[in-house]
C-alpha cells in the first residue's frame, strides 16, 4: 500500500491541468486601477477547485464562494505576486491541503499521535494521505459544487460575498484548541472579535455562511479601498 502511494506521489508532481475545464475564463483586476491584471489559466481553475475541497468541503454554497474570493483578494491586494507569479503557486503555498508537505512539525506530531494516515513524500517530509489524494484529483473527479463555484467566479458571474477580506480561519477550532470544548454562539462571536482586534483585522460576517466553519477578515490597511475592489473582467 505504501509503495503504491509513494509511486503515486512521485507522479503527482507531474500532474498537468489537461483534464481541467477549458476557458475562456476572465482576468483578475482591481477597480481602482492598481497593479496589473492577472489572466486566469486552466491550471488556476483546477487548483482553485482542489483548494475548495481541502479548505471548505467543495460544496456549491456561500462558504465556498467566500473562501475562493478571500484567496483572490489576498492574491491581488497583498504584496505576494512577485513571490508567487501564478494564482496556483499562491494557493499551493497558502493552503495546507495543497502544500507538497506539511511545514509545521507540531502538525506532524499531532497527526502522528492521532494516527492520521500520512506518507513520507520526501526524506523527513510528511503529508496527509487525504491531502495528497486531493492534489492528484483530476477536474472530472472533483465535486460538482467546487467546479461550479470556480467556474462562476472565474467567469465573472459571482462577485465577492466577503467584501475585501484577505484572511479566513476557523475561530471555533481555535477556541476549542484553547479551552478543550467548542464555544457557544455568544462565546464564538466574542472570541472572533477579540481575535480580529489582536490582528488589526475587521470581522466580515457573511449572511448564510457557517461561521463555525470559517470566518473572514478584512485587514485594516485595506479599509480605505473601494468595496469589492477586486473583480473578474471578462473583456
Amino acid at each position: 500500500m505504501k509503495r503504491t502511494i509513494l509511486l503515486s506521489i512521485v507522479a503527482f508532481g507531474l500532474v498537468t491541468p489537461a483534464s481541467a475545464q477549458e476557458g475562456p475564463f476572465g482576468a483578475l483586476a482591481r477597480k481602482d486601477g492598481a497593479g496589473d491584471p492577472y489572466r486566469i489559466s486552466d491550471e488556476d481553475v483546477l487548483w482553485a477547485a482542489r483548494m475548495l475541497v481541502g479548505e471548505s468541503g467543495g460544496e456549491d454554497d456561500v462558504d465556498n464562494v467566500a473562501v475562493l474570493w478571500c484567496m483572490i483578494n489576498s492574491y491581488m491586494l497583498r504584496p505576494v505576486r512577485e513571490i508567487y507569479p501564478t494564482f496556483t503557486a499562491f494557493v499551493r503555498a497558502y493552503c495546507t491541503p495543497l502544500q507538497p508537505y506539511l511545514k509545521s512539525q507540531g502538525a506532524i506530531d499531532r497527526h502522528k499521535k492521532r494516527k492520521t494516515p500520512m506518507v513520507e513524500v520526501e526524506p523527513g517530509k510528511w503529508q496527509l494521505v487525504r491531502h495528497v489524494q486531493i492534489q492528484q484529483r483530476p477536474w472530472a473527479d472533483l465535486p460538482a459544487g467546487a467546479r461550479a463555484v470556480v467556474e462562476r467566479v472565474f467567469r465573472g458571474k459571482e462577485p465577492s460575498p466577503c467584501r475585501n477580506a484577505t484572511q479566513f480561519c476557523s475561530t471555533a477550532v481555535y477556541f476549542h484548541d484553547k479551552h478543550g470544548r467548542y464555544p457557544t454562539d455568544e462565546e464564538h462571536a466574542a472570541y472572533t472579535r477579540e481575535y480580529a482586534e489582536s490582528k488589526n483585522w475587521v470581522w466580515v460576517p457573511i449572511e448564510g455562511a457557517n461561521a463555525r466553519s470559517n470566518v473572514f477578515f478584512e485587514e485594516e490597511r485595506f479599509a480605505e479601498l473601494p468595496e469589492r475592489v477586486v473583480a473578474v473582467r471578462t473583456r
